[in-house]
Parts: C-alpha cells; sequence; structure tokens
C-alpha cells in the first residue's frame, strides 16, 4: 500500500540560519573576487620603459657631435702648427724685418709671455710702419692660411693692416689678402685675416701694418699665429 502523506526529507532552517548561511557564502565570495584582484597584477611586474630605438639613438649622438662641433675645441698637439718661429717675440725681432722705416724694440709690456715687439714710428714722421717675414712657407694651391696677431697702438684711431700675400719671382700674386681694422681705443686688441692660396709653390708672406700713427708713435705686437687650416 502506497503512502501517499508529503513527507520532508530534512526539517527546514529557521529563518534566522538561512541568513547567517547566505551572509557567510557572500563573504566567502567577494573575498574570492578580491584575492583574483589582488593576485592578477601581482603576476606581471611593472617594467621599465623600452629602450630608444637605433634611430632615436643615433639622432641624440648626432646632436651632441653637433654642439661639440659649435663649440671651440681645445687646443692639443694635434692641432695645426705655427709656421712662425719666435711668434711671440721672446728673441727680440729675429726672423722678422721693418717696414717703412720702422724701428724695432723688444718690450716687457707684453700680453703673453716675458716679451712683446714695439714698432715705432720716426720722431719726425709718422706711420705707416710695420713688420714682415718675407718668406713664410711655399703654399699649397687652395690652401687656407689663418693669421692673428695682439697689438696695441700708442694712440686711439691708428688703422692696423695685417696681410698674407703670395710672390711669384719676385712679383706680388693678384689677389692677396690684406685687411685694416682703425683700433679706436687703446689697449690689446686681437685680429686676424684668412688667405686662400691661388697658387702652388708660390712665397708666403706676412705683413703687420700700422698707418695713422702720430711722429714717435709706436705699436706694440704679441702672440702672432699663421697656420694653414685643415682641409674641409
Amino acid at each position: 500500500m502506497r503512502d501517499t502523506n508529503a513527507r520532508h526529507l530534512a526539517t527546514p532552517l529557521p529563518l534566522h540560519r538561512r541568513w547567517q548561511l547566505w551572509t557567510a557564502v557572500g563573504v566567502a565570495v567577494l573575498l574570492v573576487i578580491t584575492a583574483a584582484a589582488w593576485i592578477g597584477p601581482q603576476a606581471e611586474p611593472d617594467r621599465p620603459s623600452a629602450a630608444p630605438s637605433v634611430t632615436g639613438a643615433g639622432a641624440s649622438t648626432t646632436t651632441a657631435a653637433a654642439a661639440g662641433t659649435t663649440a671651440a675645441p681645445a687646443p692639443t698637439g694635434d692641432g695645426p702648427k705655427n709656421l712662425l718661429a719666435n711668434a711671440s717675440f721672446e728673441d727680440g725681432s729675429l726672423g722678422w724685418q721693418p717696414l717703412g722705416g720702422a724701428h724695432l724694440t723688444k718690450t716687457t709690456e707684453a700680453r703673453e709671455g716675458g716679451y712683446s715687439l714695439r714698432i715705432s714710428a720716426g720722431p719726425s714722421a709718422g706711420g705707416p710702419v710695420g713688420i714682415t717675414v718675407p718668406d713664410v712657407t711655399l703654399t699649397k694651391l687652395g690652401g687656407r692660411y689663418h693669421t692673428n696677431a695682439w697689438v696695441r697702438p700708442s694712440s686711439p684711431n691708428t688703422t692696423v693692416t695685417i696681410g698674407l700675400r703670395e710672390y711669384r719671382q719676385g712679383k706680388p700674386v693678384p689677389g692677396s689678402n690684406t685687411l685694416g681694422w682703425t683700433v679706436e681705443r687703446t689697449g690689446w686688441r686681437q685680429f686676424g685675416a684668412i688667405h686662400v692660396a691661388s697658387q702652388r709653390g708660390a712665397r708666403l708672406v706676412l705683413e703687420i701694418t700700422a698707418r695713422d700713427l702720430p711722429p714717435g708713435g709706436y705699436l706694440d705686437i704679441d702672440e702672432v699665429v699663421l697656420h694653414l687650416l685643415p682641409s674641409r
């Protein structure tokens, strides 16, 4: 005979027990989600930013080189050689010759070192007077010859010139470079010029002169440089 009476397999939990159970389950799920979110970022730690590309690195190197090139290079033993002997006149006028009846004397009023050279005009006549090295070197075709010097006139408004000339068989070659400045104040000033040789094997001559000197006036010269610039 079949029993048709409804039976309960287990006694239902009271309402407050069921609420506690579902609360415990919710808290457990929340902890699992939180742990997963925490572990996820830790599995792959932060990485440094990617290194610059080869192109970017090359551009930086080029910029540094250009900046380094802009600045003036420090003097080294491999730099251009000064073609002048006794360029600071420590040996007086040795290797130099007067121009225009100038009187050359060694003076201790130097800009650098112990001595400079004083070019004096005659007591009754003023400039132009100067000095020259008549045979510095034989030119190289297209060679760029750079010269500069420190000068100090005895009076303001003296015109000082510096020139590089080529000579062939005792005659000047057209196109020699001579530059002049009017020194408006007394005191040491530096000036110079660049000459591009038009011939091969010509004699290169350096001349420094002072014009507009009053009678008895003078021009002090020190630290003269003449060198062949490196090829471009």
